[in-house]
């Protein structure tokens, strides 16, 4: 038996959540006994309609978010990774006592170890303190303290789950993070590198005939070239940076903005004080990014702040032109780890000019790729059936 654990629904919008619909996908086409934990959907929470029909075969258990239910109460045994799903994982001690553990939030470590389990394998997508770090940039107020909270909380159940469980990661930037978090006498715990999956059916290049019929579907305009912003609008994902360059974009370009975020308001704000309403687009969430990555010309990862980047190896994967920062301009990501560096061009300096220089090389006829096709190495290197296998061996 495998059990995966993950905070957010199972049909929730988000590349942790995609993780692990893809990775219960592959238990059940190879008829592995599967379970995956999740809370059940709370208020306004962003889900997939379309990733509600779960695998055939796998167990579905939800369980009542304390945050929402109890906040006193989750204060209280957030330590053990909280009351209510440390009851559910004492459940399943008590019938699968020999299960396999796979989780990406740190609180499931905590109520799995809490229940009795000991071979849990966490799968960390993020270092907590470093993301809600990115948050502070600009926040005043009540908004900043509540961010500092929220560091010192989690920061420490973070720490507390990484000293309960074997640690994966998909970066060697997310390895140096991990490990510099452990005690001094834990230094030398072994963390281990994997590789996320792609589902090739799902993201792959289309011909410039469809293309059209399908920007014709989303409503997108036909005869311009479309930059592509997938996912959510937060501080660390850089966001001014990328409207600050588009503003120098030539005016046959459009930006195309697919996710949501608490920073939306923020953004609208600075795309009307730089005069771009006409000329960026809202696209909200969805739950078929790779429509966006097929519809679109460049996508562009302008992230300052991002252990893997699932989303730029799909828009690679669906033959797309690519523009990112490097490590020279200073930024905390792992986009030149990918096998990718033949396809991406690249901003050298922390500035909205030096972004908009490698946007504007990603444009033909200017584009000057080494690869023809960037799709091909992502096809090669990327699997979730691998992953798994990485996982559970």
């Amino acid at each position: 038996m495998i059990i995966f654990g993950n905070r957010a629904h199972y049909s929730g919008i988000g590349g942790v959540e995609n993780s692990i619909r893809s990775m219960l996908k592959i238990a059940s086409e190879r008829n592995a006994k599967a379970l995956m934990v999740c809370r059940e959907p709370i208020a306004n929470e962003a889900l997939d309609a379309a990733a509600m029909d779960f695998p055939e075969g796998v167990e579905l258990v939800t369980y009542a978010d304390e945050y929402q239910q109890n906040p006193l109460r989750r204060l209280l045994f957030l330590h053990q990774g909280g009351l209510s799903l440390t009851h559910v994982y004492r459940g399943l001690v008590a019938t699968h006592p020999s299960a396999s553990v796979v989780v990406r939030h740190h609180m499931h470590v905590l109520a799995a170890h809490t229940a009795g389990y000991r071979d849990i394998r966490y799968l960390v997508p993020s270092l907590t303190v470093n993301q809600l770090r990115e948050d502070l940039v600009g926040s005043k107020g009540l908004r900043r303290l509540k961010i500092i909270t929220h560091m010192v909380i989690d920061g420490w159940l973070q720490d507390r789950a990484f000293r309960k469980a074997g640690l994966f990661v998909f970066s060697e930037s997310m390895q140096r993070q991990v490990r510099k978090r452990l005690p001094k006498a834990e230094k030398d715990t072994n963390i281990t590198m994997v590789v996320p999956g792609i589902d090739n059916a799902r993201f792959r290049p289309i011909s410039s005939y469809e293309k059209i019929k399908l920007r014709r579907r989303l409503g997108l305009p036909i005869n311009q070239d479309l930059f592509l912003f997938v996912g959510r609008f937060a501080q660390c994902k850089g966001l001014t940076y990328l409207l600050e360059a588009f503003a120098g974009m030539p005016i046959n370009c459009q930006l195309a903005l697919v996710g949501e975020g608490e920073g939306e308001s923020t953004l609208r704000d600075t795309v009307s004080a730089l005069g771009l309403k006409k000329r960026v687009l809202f696209l909200g969430t969805t739950s078929t990014p790779e429509d966006y990555y097929r519809a679109c010309d460049s996508f562009v990862m302008s992230s300052t702040y991002e252990p893997l980047g699932q989303t730029i190896i799909e828009a690679a994967a669906c033959g797309m032109r690519l523009s990112a920062f490097s490590r020279e301009a200073g930024v905390d990501t792992a986009t030149q780890e990918l096998g990718l560096c033949d396809v991406i061009h690249y901003a050298n300096e922390l500035t909205a000019g030096s972004l908009r220089l490698a946007m504007m090389q990603s444009l033909p006829p200017s584009s000057k790729l080494r690869l023809d096709r960037p799709e091909e190495p992502v096809r090669r290197v990327y699997s979730w059936a691998a992953l798994l296998d990485n996982l559970i061996k």
